[in-house]
């Protein structure tokens, strides 16, 4: 498309959004100042930089496509190439097993000093980081168990990597001048059905106590925790269910992970912002797509996504204690590029949502027109916002369109199939 097509449709749009009181310009502000958290771990399949080759313990990612990062170097190089493709604000999601220590550390050991690499990389590149201490494919897992297990010792080891990743996360939102999110997540759980599910959240719940004992500046990390329906290998009881866990972050004034891709297909995530905004200190999203049962497919534009920002948009609680970041990893297809696809499909449709004449539907349902609200809110959904985004694209040099499928081509042959 050339730029004389791409500036005649947005200013075409523009006129069509004006017609429905939307300043563009003013959304585009608006659109600069939200984050998008990219997980790092897509770049190498949750394989971490651990143990004699980089992982302790295989995950359960589907694929084996060619060209993954096996080191920091080469992974901050591949977001860079993903990052070149996307006029998003982009802050990095990082997990503790991509540590890069000078000396070896067990992973209850970590200091912010083994991340030095990845602190110095995102103050080059403008970036915030968020946290997470990966309590998976680890020795120290017993049983399926981490800050929930029986074992003293495995519980320990846990706790401690807890407390260290707070210190970490709360180092990195004051050098970076951006808070970092420090979200916990644990697989915990059993495939068959256990006899004492109080005894496991007991000890879930006293091993946080433990984690959360020492306070920080909220402007430098908030804590939030994540909870699952279910996974493989916990298909019949997860201690850090939905439930549990946003009783314990109600309780104890923190914030809750939505994970779109843990929850039941007939959930609708969407709903539960307004539910439970009001009782706790933040909601984090991980961005996602389940497919069938607890997934983490590469991210598309979908009706979940919107209606989830739509949700959030509506009620004006961007840049409120309200983030987004994604969560998924497929290898089935080139690693770079599904973060490139996942990235622009959260960053196209939160132009959207951040477009839509919101307040033409609020007014229509305060009068009771009904007729009147439905039927603008699904013509909302076939304004011009694509152009918007175009144009965006075009002005930034982030590739209008399909244009950078040409560029990945490139940097998968020299770049990535030279690293096999």
């Amino acid at each position: 498309m050339n730029t004389e097509i791409i500036l005649s449709n947005y200013e075409n749009a523009k006129k069509v959004y004006a017609q429905y009181g939307v300043d563009v310009d003013k959304a585009i502000e608006k659109f600069k100042t939200i984050p998008i958290s990219v997980h790092n771990w897509q770049g190498d399949d949750v394989s971490g930089f651990e143990g004699s080759e980089g992982i302790y313990s295989e995950n359960v990612v589907t694929g084996n496509y060619p060209g993954r990062a096996r080191n920091g170097d080469e992974m901050r190089q591949d977001l860079e190439q993903a990052f070149k493709f996307s006029p998003c604000k982009h802050k990095l999601n990082l997990h503790s097993m991509y540590a890069e220590p000078k000396e070896k550390r067990e992973r209850n050991e970590y200091v912010t000093e083994d991340y030095r690499t990845w602190i110095d990389w995102a103050k080059k590149n403008n970036l915030g980081i968020d946290f997470n201490v990966s309590y998976f494919t680890h020795p120290m897992m017993k049983d399926g168990c981490s800050l929930a297990s029986d074992d003293e010792n495995v519980r320990e080891y846990w706790i401690q990597a807890g407390i260290g990743g707070r210190k970490i996360a709360n180092d990195i939102g004051e050098e970076l001048g951006q808070v970092c999110i420090n979200n916990t997540w644990i697989p915990d759980g059993t495939k068959d059905i256990p006899a004492d599910r109080g005894a496991y959240r007991k000890r879930l719940e006293n091993s946080l106590d433990r984690i959360l004992e020492t306070p920080y500046d909220k402007k430098n990390m908030r804590d939030v925790i994540e909870g699952k329906v279910f996974g493989i290998g916990t298909e019949s009881f997860v201690v850090g269910s939905h439930d549990f866990l946003l009783a314990y972050a109600i309780k104890n004034g923190i914030g809750i992970t939505f994970d779109t891709g843990h929850y039941h297909p007939t959930e609708d995530v969407a709903d539960k912002v307004t539910a439970i905004y009001p009782f706790v200190e933040s909601i984090n999203t991980h961005l996602t797509r389940g497919v069938r049962w607890d997934s983490d497919h590469c991210l598309i534009q979908n009706d979940d996504l919107r209606n989830i920002l739509l949700e959030i948009k509506r009620q004006d609680l961007f840049n409120k204690n309200v983030d987004l970041g994604l969560d998924y990893f497929d290898a089935t297809i080139n690693r770079v590029s599904s973060w490139i696809i996942g990235i622009r499909a959260a960053g196209k449709t939160l132009l959207d949502v951040l477009l839509e004449p919101s307040h033409l539907l609020k007014e229509a349902e305060k009068n009771h027109k009904l007729t009147q609200r439905l039927a603008l809110m699904d013509e909302f959904k076939s304004l011009p916002a694509s152009a918007v985004w175009d144009y965006l694209c075009m002005k930034e040099g982030k590739g209008v369109g399909s244009s950078w499928l040409k560029d990945m081509e490139v940097y998968e042959q020299e770049v990535q199939l030279k690293r096999d």
